[in-house]
């Protein structure tokens, strides 16, 4: 800290820069508080903000997890929609295993009659 000069001296003019120089040091003094300050908010504000992403990213999952576990309604309405597409396949492949079985059936009764009139001719 700065030495304080003495106001007995003859010079009028002296306790003026003195006071001057005083007042700079404590708007220098403030500048550099304010500006911790700041930084310090700053600090906060981003402390706060990823606390707040994180909070927001953790609820979202859990309120996803709510929402797959306990909506019955969904659930239901998505086994019936797996059920309704596993009995239409199972009606499709069905068919296209009887139309499989009559066509071996025809190629059949076709290649036993060619058989049999072979033993027929001979």
């Amino acid at each position: 800290m700065t030495t304080i000069p003495s106001f007995h001296s003859s010079n009028k003019s002296a306790p003026r820069p003195f006071l001057v120089q005083v007042d700079d040091q404590y708007n220098k003094r403030i500048d550099d508080d304010i500006s911790k300050l700041v930084d310090c908010y700053t600090d906060i504000v981003r402390i706060g903000e990823v606390r707040s992403c994180e909070s927001l990213l953790s609820l979202t999952n859990e309120l996803k997890q709510f929402l797959l576990l306990n909506d019955a309604e969904t659930l239901a309405q998505l086994r019936k929609t797996q059920s309704e597409k596993l009995v239409e396949s199972t009606t499709t492949i069905k068919s296209k295993v009887n139309t499989m079985r009559s066509e071996l059936s025809k190629a059949v009764f076709d290649l036993e009659t060619v058989y049999y009139r072979s033993l027929i001719d001979e």
